[in-house]
This record gives structure tokens, C-alpha cells and sequence, in this order.
């Protein structure tokens, strides 16, 4: 039984197994934890951690600095000897120690059963790791690819739901877009999907409101127009309202 719960969808939440939330008094700290639960159980070298998080820093300052948030990390956590295995070279979560929603997720989307990914779908609370603030390129770098990744995974499971098409699919499939969405606006494949799943529940005006939507984030945050596939949706959505 694993003797943590940490959350990492929408931020860094971390609970003990009766529930009872743990505190983090330093955000480097909770952002080494949260990479160490990510990368679980790969054993990852002190030297890459303290480059990863301490971008810029000498190397003896790095190390001094990655000393402190384990020391932060051995305070606060219950049974820290068990959930942090730190050897002289590397660190790393031993195996089944603690449970992340990440790693249900995942599982989750690979059962595959309208249950489980109603339940993915719910766990999808908001962007990996969402507000950790970073000066490190490096870090950045690591954290926009595996958003990436687990956006692909959702957006997937997301077309298997509308590719059944029953009611009870296509409800889970907007629920799920909208929390995409949520995580970020600007994913323009995920608008069409909603888009989509509005129109096939009969709701076309929704589906429009959900254009205009899009048109505006684009515009707005990058200044750009919508493709060519989305003004083509759009259009036999508004045929469909003449008919």
C-alpha cells in the first residue's frame, strides 16, 4: 500500500493515506517531490536534480540547495525514510510507495470503459504541476513536454469516446474537453472537438458559442485566426441550424 496520495494536476497537492493534508513550507521543495512522484521509481542523479531545479547556480551552491529541500522534505513528510530512498549519487521514490493521479490517469485512459474515463476525466483537474514558477529553462522544457504528452493522451481518449457516439460517451467526452480546455484555451483540435460534442447532443447554438470562444482566445492571447477545419465546422454547424 502506497503511503502517500500526491496530486499533481492543477498544482502539488500532497495527502497521507487517512487523508490529512501534508504542508509544503518551500516550493522548491514541493517541486523536487513532485518530479521524484513523476519519475518514480527511476533513480535520478543529485547532480542532474540540482541542475534541473537550480538552473544557474555554481555547482556546489546547486548541491547546497537541493541539501536544504531534502532536509525540508525529511521534516514534513510522514515516514520520509520509506518515500525518499537518497543515496549518495542519486534520489529517487521507490516503487508503490506513493500513488499520484497522474499514474491513475494513465491507467485510467488505458482500460478504457466509459467508467474509467469518467474518472480520468475528473482527475484532469487543471495543468501538470500547475503555478510551480521556475527560472529554469531546463525544468520548463521538461514540464511543457510532459503537459504535452498527457494533453495527447486525453485528447485521444476523447476521440474514442465521440467515435461511439452514444449519449453517455458523448457526455463524458465534453466534460473532458471542457476541463482540456480548462488546462489550456489555446488547444484549437480540442475547441472543434467540443464543438462536435455539442452538435451531436443538439446543441448548435452551443457549438457556435464555442466557435466565437475560440476565435477570441486566438485572436486575443496569440493573434492568430482559426484553421481552415475549424471555420469549415463552423459552417456546417450553421447549416444544420437553417435546416
Amino acid at each position: 500500500m502506497s503511503l502517500l496520495r500526491i496530486n499533481l494536476f492543477g498544482g502539488l497537492e500532497i495527502r497521507q493515506i487517512s487523508g490529512e493534508e501534508v504542508a509544503m513550507p518551500s516550493r522548491k521543495a514541493a517541486t523536487l517531490l513532485g518530479y521524484l512522484a513523476l519519475t518514480s521509481p527511476q533513480a535520478i542523479s543529485r547532480g542532474k536534480l540540482a541542475a534541473l531545479l537550480w538552473e544557474g547556480r555554481f555547482g556546489d551552491t546547486a548541491r547546497a540547495n537541493l541539501r536544504q529541500a531534502l532536509l525540508t522534505l525529511r521534516r514534513v513528510l510522514p515516514q520520509c525514510a520509506a518515500v525518499l530512498s537518497a543515496e549518495r549519487d542519486d534520489i529517487r521514490i521507490p516503487q508503490g510507495v506513493v500513488s499520484t493521479d497522474v499514474q491513475q490517469f494513465e491507467q485510467l485512459l488505458q482500460s478504457g470503459d466509459l467508467e474509467a474515463m469518467a474518472r480520468a476525466a475528473a482527475l484532469f483537474r487543471g495543468e501538470l504541476l500547475d503555478g510551480v514558477g521556475s527560472t529554469s529553462c531546463a525544468l520548463e522544457a521538461w514540464l511543457s513536454a510532459e503537459r504535452q504528452r498527457l494533453r495527447v493522451q486525453a485528447t485521444r481518449a476523447i476521440a474514442r469516446l465521440l467515435d461511439v457516439g452514444s449519449r453517455e460517451h458523448v457526455e463524458i467526452a465534453t466534460m473532458f474537453s471542457l476541463r482540456v480546455l480548462a488546462a489550456d484555451p489555446l488547444q484549437e483540435d480540442v475547441h472543434r472537438t467540443l464543438m462536435r460534442c455539442y452538435a451531436q447532443q443538439g446543441r448548435r447554438a452551443d457549438a457556435l458559442r464555442q466557435y466565437d470562444f475560440c476565435c477570441s482566445i486566438l485572436r486575443k492571447q496569440v493573434g492568430a485566426a482559426p484553421e481552415s477545419e475549424t471555420e469549415t465546422l463552423q459552417r456546417e454547424i450553421r447549416r444544420m441550424l437553417r435546416v
